[in-house]
């Protein structure tokens, strides 16, 4: 394999890598998986990158973060087991305020989908087309899950506001 990239990569991943991993944490779940998938995706985006335009070049690595983190996931629950391993929780460093904490244990407690397109769609800034494409869906069912979880969450943090009254 030939190593496409070049400064202009470079300065991409400089000035964005910190989100993109963000990105593949919440994706994930966890800080170490979110660093694997991150990593698959800059070597294969770095392969291409002759033919990768360069207003296009985020959104391109955005998606390339979200489905190594999707590859990621699924090898991993295709891996048999004799004990399911707890789930890791994000590092506490990692965010900022209790109120994050707390958050995102609403939006990782939502059904995989429904979790995939609202992080997708207000995290990476993806739009329903590109969600689309990357989870293999349809437009119609980025929307309907986005509608759900953004509901379901807005319950959740109802339910949450009243309990700490």
């Amino acid at each position: 394999m030939s190593w496409g990239a070049d400064a202009q990569y470079t300065r991409l991943v400089a000035e964005h890598g910190t989100a993109l991993l963000r990105l593949a944490v919440l994706l994930t779940g966890n800080r170490f998986d979110g660093e694997d998938a991150l990593q698959d995706a800059l070597v294969k985006v770095a392969a291409s990158w002759t033919r990768t335009r360069p207003t296009k070049a985020l959104p391109y690595l955005k998606r390339a973060v979200a489905n190594a983190s999707f590859d990621l996931i699924r090898r991993r629950r295709e891996t048999a087991v004799e004990e399911v391993p707890e789930r890791a929780q994000l590092e506490r460093g990692f965010l900022r305020y209790e109120q994050d904490v707390a958050f995102f244990a609403l939006v990782d407690a939502l059904p995989d989908g429904q979790r995939r397109v609202l992080i997708l769609r207000y995290f990476a800034d993806l739009d329903d087309r590109a969600i689309a494409e990357t989870l293999d869906i349809t437009p119609e069912t980025v929307r309907s899950q986005a509608h759900r979880g953004l509901a379901k969450l807005r319950a959740d943090l109802a339910v949450t506001a009243g309990g700490a009254s």
